[in-house]
């Protein structure tokens, strides 16, 4: 979103002094009217802005409530978790904006090393926040009922949680269609878009806070939102043992494939030119993909499905690909394929 950006300008310092009036864990509802960050009843939350009358209530649980008007230049806030990670987030209430007000509701957090601020955007006012000038469109995936696409936004001498004059990526994923107003519910499946992320090389480093955030810039509006985790995804060696099929084969021989869990490879095969059934057993749990890792000359990889403990998940059914050649570029297609003509992957669904 066009704005002086916000809440990073705010020094840490700054923000512990804010909420140190406020017990952790503490049940009853706090309304903030200063720049605060800190924890309320077992989540994490932060409200800034930069001027005028916004306001922040936290109540019980994972619910927040606000209200602002045009006198607020810009303000966010919201409730989740500190560190963020690969959790499914779920969200309800009420998103009181229309198309005429500049306001987001998205999931929002930050890494470092890199210094990574991101985006779901899953409503959105007047302004689609992915609009950045010179940013780069890195193409479209299939989670949670919905398309989403994916933006690098690029900036420079900004603030961030690391201080007032950073330089810095932004990865945005942004839903299409986008949520309506008023009464709001979903749910994101965070390991999604990671996974995604990181197969088009949009990585992340070390979480540092995650919140299903509210955002107004120069409008006004409401929410009362409630978020919830349902659970994180375990890191590779945690969960239940699964066997893994991967039916897969290659047009020279040769071709390269590996089997990744929360973006750790668990296997890696060579593949010959006939369909062949490629088997792993893992304790792994997460967002999957099957990555081609060795374009080059005639070389391509045709995935006919992947089956967990005999659930067979066709190619088709796949959250994206990266490599498939369509549209004049790799990556270029929404058309589901089980071709991949470049290196790349296809992502399916947790495991």
């Amino acid at each position: 979103m066009q704005r002086t950006h916000r809440h990073h300008a705010l020094s840490l310092a700054a923000a512990l002094l804010c909420g140190a009036g406020m017990a952790p864990g503490a049940a009853q509802a706090q309304t903030l009217n200063n720049n605060a960050t800190g924890t309320h009843d077992g989540y994490y939350y932060t409200f800034w802005k930069d001027s005028g009358s916004a306001s922040m209530t936290l109540h019980p649980g994972g619910r927040y409530s606000s209200q602002w008007n045009n006198s607020t230049n810009n303000w966010v806030g919201g409730k989740g978790w500190n560190p963020g990670g690969p959790r499914v987030v779920n969200y309800s209430g009420y998103y009181g904006v229309n198309n005429s007000q500049n306001s987001y509701l998205a999931l929002y957090g930050w890494t470092r090393n890199p210094l990574i601020e991101y985006y779901v955007i899953e409503s959105y006012g007047s302004y689609n926040p992915a609009n950045c000038a010179g940013g780069q469109d890195f193409g479209s995936f299939q989670s949670d009922g919905a398309t989403y696409n994916v933006r690098r936004c690029l900036r420079q001498n900004a603030p961030s949680i690391e201080g007032n004059n950073s330089t810095f990526y932004q990865y945005f994923s942004v839903r299409n269609p986008k949520k309506g107003f008023g009464n709001i519910s979903g749910t994101i499946t965070v390991a999604n878009h990671f996974n995604y992320w990181a197969s088009r090389g949009l990585n992340l480093g070390s979480h540092d806070y995650m919140v299903l955030a509210t955002e107004g810039y120069q409008s006004s509006g409401s929410s009362d939102i409630t978020v919830s985790s349902g659970g994180s995804s375990p890191p590779p060696g945690n969960g239940g043992s699964k066997t893994i099929v991967v039916r897969a084969r290659g047009t020279s021989g040769g071709e390269v494939i590996n089997f990744k869990v929360n973006n750790q490879t668990i296997a890696t095969w060579t593949l010959g030119t006939t369909m062949n059934n490629y088997t792993v057993t893992t304790s792994a749990s997460g967002g999957t993909l099957v990555e081609f890792t060795n374009d080059g000359a005639n070389r391509d990889v045709q995935v006919d499905y992947i089956s967990v403990n005999g659930q067979v998940r066709q190619a088709e059914d796949q959250t994206y690909n990266t490599g498939v050649y369509q549209n004049g570029q790799c990556g270029g297609g929404n058309g589901r394929s089980e071709w991949l003509h470049c290196n790349g992957a296809i992502g399916f669904d947790n495991i």
